[in-house]
């Protein structure tokens, strides 16, 4: 290994969480994006602390076994090409490890990670992306900057959604536009950002931006509405995997609390299959369409609302799904509720070893952990994990 004072060279020996590659120079740990296990690897220094170093890849000297030839329509883009160039396989035991990591090093949690996917959704599976314009072009922001790398068309991105990005690119815009896309139908829709809504109205159907008086667009996927501008995961095919995975840890219950329900992607089935469902989220705009359904109690309300919600009868089963970070606000409450398990659900090992670790303080243990592959060829992983007491 060796170094200067703006340019390095090392080996990368694993996959830091975040996707970055991690090695060693002289001691000091070194984390480079782009670069994967068994890579030798030249990269420039953009950030540096006393311990570590971050790196710009520049080079890959030597490449490793695992290193496959990049997606066509591939760019330096965010993290939807981080993994681009490891091999599927490579993928899957990191992912796994790093979730057992998290699990083990934050939350003192000593369990076997089993592992979900689908091999047949490995491409063209994301029906939710955001694009981003500075009125010259429209694409991607690059890994870890602000910078916008035009891209024309997304390997990873459903029909549709590259569809919609084909025609955003002559439109010049400033600012963000998240596109999410029915998987069977095709139909889209469009978040803008304030101000571009009326404009982009003239060129797409079903477009809306924060404060447009107007409704919302939504269509429904497994019977599940998905409202625009609201949270849904980035492929409405492989969140069925999410879906099943929890149902099958929310065992044969009579009653169920979904707590961050959003418009009830976990939980919508099990009401119509005559569970006691009653969900509760902040996101007003989801909540409200999953009480239209007719299916189950759900309301509107934030952690504190939840945590009375909690208390306030007995349960059978406790469902968390919060975002990225995490259930703090609601761990307690959750634990003292009368319930038989808990499931939590996750994108972040890390939050969610940290909320695991907390309900192991309070008798809780986790009896099955799940890591789920909903985002093929880049670093984020969902993880389902079920909760039982001592």
């Amino acid at each position: 290994m060796t170094s200067s004072e703006e340019v390095f060279t090392c080996d990368i020996t694993a996959l830091a969480t975040g996707g970055d590659g991690l090695g060693r120079v002289d001691g000091r740990v070194c984390f480079v994006p782009f670069a994967y296990p068994g890579d030798r690897v030249r990269a420039r220094v953009v950030r540096r602390t006393p311990k570590a170093w971050w790196g710009a890849l520049e080079a890959v000297e030597t490449p490793s076994p695992d290193r496959i030839p990049c997606l066509e329509g591939r760019t330096e883009a965010d993290a939807a090409y981080v993994w681009g160039e490891l091999a599927y396989d490579a993928q899957t035991v990191w992912k796994r490890r790093i979730v057992a990591d998290c699990l083990a090093r934050i939350g003192k949690i000593a369990v076997e990670v089993e592992w979900v996917a689908d091999p047949a959704s490995r491409h063209g599976y994301r029906t939710r992306a955001e694009f981003h314009g500075d009125g010259r072009h429209v694409g991607y922001f690059a890994h870890g900057t602000r910078e916008i790398v035009p891209v024309a068309s997304c390997p990873l991105c459903h029909d549709a959604v590259n569809a919609v990005l084909a025609e955003l690119g002559p439109t010049r815009i400033k600012g963000s536009v998240t596109v999410t896309a029915h998987p069977e139908t095709g139909e889209t829709m469009l978040w803008a950002s304030p101000g571009m809504g009326p404009y982009l109205s003239r060129r797409f159907a079903n477009v809306n931006a924060p404060r447009d008086p107007r409704p919302r667009a939504r269509f429904v996927v497994d019977g599940v509405p998905v409202v625009n501008g609201t949270f849904c995961q980035s492929s409405l095919t492989l969140n069925r995997l999410l879906v099943g995975t929890v149902r099958e840890m929310a065992g044969d219950c009579g009653s169920l609390l979904d707590l961050y329900c959003g418009s009830g992607n976990l939980s919508l089935g099990l009401a119509r299959a005559g569970v006691r469902v009653t969900g509760m989220d902040h996101a007003g705009a989801a909540v409200r369409a999953a009480a239209e359904t007719g299916a189950g109690d759900y309301r509107a309300g934030d952690e504190a609302a939840m945590c009375a919600l909690a208390a306030g009868r007995r349960w059978d089963t406790v469902v968390l799904d919060p975002p990225r970070a995490g259930a703090a606000a609601v761990v307690e409450a959750a634990a003292a509720a009368a319930a038989a398990r808990i499931v939590c659900v996750s994108c972040d090992p890390a939050t969610l070893a940290r909320d695991l670790a907390a309900f192991a303080g309070l008798g809780w243990r986790v009896r099955r952990a799940v890591a789920l592959d909903l985002f093929p060829c880049t670093p984020h992983v969902e993880t389902a994990c079920l909760l039982e007491r001592d």
